[in-house]
Formats: C-alpha cells, sequence, structure tokens
C-alpha cells in the first residue's frame, strides 16, 4: 500500500467516525436557533412590559 493510498484510508476512516458527531451539531445548530427566537421574543415582551410599568398612573384622592 502506498503512501496516497494509506491516507485515502485513514481520511475515510475518519469522515465514518466523525459522521455520527456532524450529525449532532447539525441538530445543536437548529436547538440553537429556536432558542435564540425564543429568546428574542421574550426581550421583545420584557421591552414592551417595561413601557408600561412606566406608564403614570393617577392618584385616587380619598
Amino acid at each position: 500500500m502506498t503512501d496516497q493510498e494509506l491516507l485515502q484510508a485513514m481520511r475515510q476512516m475518519m469522515q465514518e467516525e466523525l459522521k455520527p458527531i456532524n450529525q449532532r451539531l447539525d441538530t445543536m445548530e437548529e436547538g440553537l436557533e429556536e432558542v435564540r427566537a425564543g429568546v428574542n421574543i421574550l426581550l421583545d415582551w420584557a421591552e414592551r412590559a417595561s413601557h408600561v410599568l412606566e406608564f403614570p398612573l393617577p392618584k385616587v384622592i380619598e
């Protein structure tokens, strides 16, 4: 077996070994996009809610 053939065989073995890891990383990216979208929704809600708290309410005189 020549050096090139040996390197090619090693490359193929490494690609096969890394397939499950790459698949998990791809899934993680999708999960991060969902988390990011959820956080952005919560931040938007918090910003709108903070404006409500700043709204001055008149005091009721007894």
